[in-house]
């Protein structure tokens, strides 16, 4: 009898068990696409009759893929919640947190990867009955993409029980926090923004009203509305006399900005004090250019203590500057020229070291009148303002490899000049002095060392005497430390004697300028794209075969026509290489413009109807916020080579779109054994082997097929005539 009931008491408990878990089932909070988990959570436990709280869909993303943010950029779809809610409970909208940049050259997409917490702030109504609940239902839509895109959903339920006061859920009050953190705030009140936008540029201005100098680095804004700015495109920050401006190229199909320009602005602000994390949300008026006579007026100046701080801190920006990868190397070959010079007089090395100051002054003096002139004419420019030219960009990466090959020993300048007379070698190293502070300079343009920021954007703001001064205490302490062993040649005695380890470390220093080599070609990269990038390799390579021509065919040992003709070819060889990055790239790309094809709309129908005929047929399963799919359409589809051969051979283009959901197309994708986009597919003259093509597609790859198309096609087309003849 005791074993029956302790039998029925176990059966009565898993009977309770069994269906408590099935109604936690039935209200699931967390639902889960292909790589997407969704979940719908409250800041609290319990809420209470008039709660103002915080509820988030988060969204765990598998890695590789990403969701969008609020406006998704040139691809993507932004994340939409339809709410079911209980009468007296209001939802407001969701607060996005500011997005991470998503690049696929030559689209660039807003979005979020790996997780993301949407925060949703809810309302509920005082007169909401307590030991009531509350429940939350939400219909979630988003757009999933890696190299593919799928549409991705969840019904996702919530219920909270209504208490006499709110209760927190300690299990998540951290990441509720974390969560709040990121949503963007309003800027302070001493930042004042303005914008102006025109045919060409969209231009946001900050300024701080204490005068305090805005140290922004890695600022980027991400605008709330859609299609007023190029998104690829790179943003520039200037140093104005105002404070400081960020610059956007925009499309030539752009629509107006609306009043005020709203947005996202992230930045990194840097001063003596440390790094501070900008994330503001922000609402720019319209910015009215300051034309007044009284607005024209210099800032009158005063040799103040503030301004030899900013000379201090110039001087100190200068010597930290020999530091850098792009400077190390130049700075440490003039320091081991020394070491060779070591028993030459004390007035030819102080000669020497005054010759390698002036060489750093006068590069940097002429870089600052022609940054003054500039800014006189009205470009808003700052340190590294080169930098923003790519021909510069392209030159320098190639100028750099060319030392780093000579360092390297591929190639030697000057052994035509050994038997040389000693007052000409005399002569040569005089100049070659000078020219060494010159070749410092040029290469220190890409790096800013510690402090140079907070000198530099104090002199930009001031006229252009201060400006010089400024300058001047940077070039000053570059040069110093070069200048100071020359004076006191004694100090080199504390290097190892002349010898093998000279080549050795001449020869280490090429990785320093390899590494600036890189970034060159990264900067590049993000001017022109990945096609850009490409070229700059080519003529990288070319760059190295005229050097080694050179180094290896050159030298006095072999007989003076071999010298003349690989002297020549070289020659050509390496001005063509520096041709081809600086000048024709910016042309062809210059002549690169996206033209509008007609494709066919596709229908099941009329694919049949095709098949049916034997005319080929391309299908391209695609979305407009399929980011994958917008590159191969550029790079692959708008290809001239792959446009022409689509006409020659006669291929039908069908573009199935998805954008928004279509269950025929659904349909295809599933029977093709693909369940998102970008599908590419190729019906051929034998319509029963359909030709499926991977997610990423080439110019070479669609010709391969084209090219099998137009020779089944001819060989049909052969048979065919054949049969007629013998009937």
């Amino acid at each position: 009898m005791k074993a029956c009931y302790c039998r029925s008491l176990c059966l009565f408990f898993l009977f309770i068990f069994y269906y408590s878990s099935t109604a936690l089932a039935a209200t699931s909070n967390v639902a889960r696409s292909k790589h997407v988990e969704a979940s719908l959570l409250s800041e609290l436990d319990a809420v209470a009759p008039g709660s103002h709280f915080y509820v988030a869909l988060r969204l765990k993303m598998d890695e590789g893929w990403h969701t969008y943010w609020f406006n998704p950029g040139d691809a993507g779809s932004a994340t939409k919640i339809d709410w079911a809610l209980p009468a007296g409970l209001h939802a407001g909208p969701i607060q996005w947190p500011s997005p991470s940049v998503i690049s696929l050259p030559p689209l660039t997409s807003y979005g979020y990867e790996g997780e993301c917490w949407l925060l949703i702030p809810m309302d509920l109504s005082q007169e909401q009955q307590v030991g009531s609940t509350v429940t939350l239902k939400a219909n979630v839509q988003w757009v999933e993409c890696a190299q593919s895109c799928l549409p991705g959903s969840a019904d996702l339920t919530l219920t909270l029980p209504v208490e006499n006061s709110p209760r927190v859920d300690e299990t998540l009050k951290e990441s509720f926090q974390k969560a709040k953190y990121e949503i963007p705030r309003s800027p302070p009140s001493s930042i004042e923004i303005s914008f102006l936008a025109s045919e060409k540029n969209l231009t946001l201005f900050f300024q701080n009203k204490t005068g305090k100098v805005l140290n922004f680095e890695s600022a980027h804004f991400f605008p709330y509305q859609n299609g007023i700015i190029q998104y690829s495109a790179p943003q520039q920050i200037r140093l104005r006399k105002e404070g400081i401006s960020l610059e956007i190229a925009r499309p030539s199909n752009a629509g107006a900005v609306t009043e005020p320009l709203s947005g996202v602005f992230t930045a990194k602000l840097s001063d003596w004090k440390g790094i501070e994390k900008i994330n503001w949300d922000i609402r720019a008026k319209k910015f009215i250019s300051p034309k007044t006579e009284t607005q024209k007026k210099e800032v009158p100046f005063y040799f103040n203590k503030k301004f030899f701080s900013y000379l201090g801190l110039g001087f100190i920006g200068g010597l930290i500057l020999n530091l850098m990868p792009c400077v190390l190397p130049v700075i440490s070959l003039k320091v081991l020229n020394l070491v060779g010079a070591a028993k030459e007089e004390g007035s030819s090395s102080i000669i020497h070291g005054l010759l390698f100051v002036l060489g750093v002054l006068s590069s940097f003096w002429i870089v600052v009148g022609l940054l003054i002139f500039l800014r006189e004419k009205g470009l808003e420019l700052g340190w590294g303002f080169q930098l923003q030219s790519p021909p510069f960009v392209a030159f320098m990466a190639l100028f750099f490899f060319l030392i780093a090959l000579n360092l390297l020993g591929v190639y030697e300048i000057g052994l035509s000049l050994i038997s040389a007379q000693s007052i000409v070698e005399k002569a040569k190293g005089y100049l070659g002095s000078f020219l060494n502070g010159v070749l410092a300079t040029l290469v220190a343009s890409p790096c800013t060392a510690p402090f140079m920021g907070s000198a530099i954007g104090f002199a930009l703001a001031q006229p252009p005497v201060v400006i010089v001064l400024v300058f001047t205490s940077l070039g000053l302490g570059m040069a110093f430390p070069v200048f100071l062993l020359s004076v006191f040649p004694s100090l080199l005695r504390l290097l190892p004697k002349p010898g093998p380890w000279m080549v050795a470390f001449k020869q280490f220093l090429a990785f320093p300028i390899l590494g600036a080599v890189i970034w060159l070609i990264w900067v590049y990269g993000k001017l022109r794209g990945i096609d850009g990038t490409l070229d700059i390799l080519v003529a990288l390579l070319f760059i190295g075969l005229g050097s080694w021509i050179y180094g290896k065919f050159s030298t006095p040992f072999h007989p003076l026509g071999v010298r003349v003709v690989s002297s020549l070819l070289a020659l050509a060889i390496l001005s063509s290489s520096f041709y081809y990055a600086v000048v024709e790239t910016e042309r062809l790309f210059a002549l690169k413009t996206a033209k509008k094809e007609d494709w066919i709309p596709f229908s099941e129908a009329k694919l049949e109807e095709y098949k049916q005929q034997g005319i080929p047929v391309f299908v391209d399963f695609t979305a407009s916020w399929c980011l994958t799919c917008q590159v191969n359409k550029k790079i692959a589809l708008q290809n001239p080579a792959v446009k022409k051969k689509f006409e020659e051979v006669g291929v039908v283009k069908m573009e199935a779109d998805w954008t928004n959901r279509d269950p025929k197309i659904t349909e295809v994708l599933e029977s093709l054994g693909r369940s998102g986009v970008p599908t590419y597919v190729f019906y051929g003259v034998d319509s029963s082997s359909p030709i499926l093509l991977p997610e990423v597609i080439t110019p070479n790859m669609l010709l391969d097929v084209l090219n099998k198309i137009e020779k089944a096609k001819k060989q049909k087309e052969a048979q065919t005539k054949s049969e007629e003849y013998f009937q």
